[in-house]
């Protein structure tokens, strides 16, 4: 084996890659809709705004949807039962604020 030789493949080297395009698109929604909701006034600019608050909790949580998908897929069901747990968590912290 000498220097030129190319590198071996990593097979998984793009698992996260649908989450990091998610991730990307949720940033760069979000950012479009509060420079809407900055610059338009009236009901657009506010549901534009709303819109983008609703776009930075939402992704975070779509996230941890993903992993825990994942890890109950691949066989490490303590790693997804903490996932779970997270959004059991958010999920009481909605009810109580919602009361």
């Amino acid at each position: 084996m000498t220097g030129t030789d190319p590198p071996i493949p990593d097979p998984r080297s793009g698992r996260f890659q649908p989450l990091i395009v998610m991730s990307r698109a949720a940033v760069g929604l979000a950012l479009v809709l509060a420079v809407v909701g900055m610059m338009v006034g009236g009901t657009i600019g506010s549901s534009a705004a709303t819109a983008a608050v609703a776009v930075v909790l939402i992704a975070p949580l779509a996230r941890v949807v993903w992993l825990a998908a994942r890890w109950f897929r691949r066989g490490d069901p303590r790693y997804g039962a903490v996932a779970l747990g997270v959004l059991a968590v958010v999920a009481g912290a909605a009810v109580l604020a919602a009361i």
